[in-house]
């Protein structure tokens, strides 16, 4: 996954299945998730992985509207086509569920 670090590079990733995580260092859900995600990466490689840390660019995530971490996010051609929130994001399972829907 790469890191988002700035507005930009947020456009530049959103162009084209861009999977982005929104996430915290102190967040135990993010932790757990942290266990898994490398396999997500690897089992689902028709999207371009992304992380953004909600603390540091919390503009950003206001403008995305994520209330809450861990929180999926899938965008196309710069446009917001799915969010899985947080209350669903909490399992691997849910996760995996979610991104099966996906027509990426």
């Amino acid at each position: 996954m790469k890191p988002i670090q700035s507005d930009q590079q947020f456009q530049e990733a959103i162009q084209h299945n861009g999977m982005v995580i929104f996430t915290t260092s102190w967040c135990p859900d993010c932790r757990r998730l942290d266990m898994y995600v490398d396999e997500l990466v690897k089992d689902y490689p028709q999207f371009n992985w992304y992380v953004v840390d909600r603390d540091e660019l919390p503009d950003l995530s206001d403008t995305q509207e994520v209330r809450g971490i861990p929180s999926l996010l899938f965008y196309q051609d710069g446009v917001k086509q799915e969010h899985l929130h947080s209350a669903h994001a909490k399992t691997e399972m849910q996760i995996r569920s979610f991104l099966d829907t996906l027509n990426a």
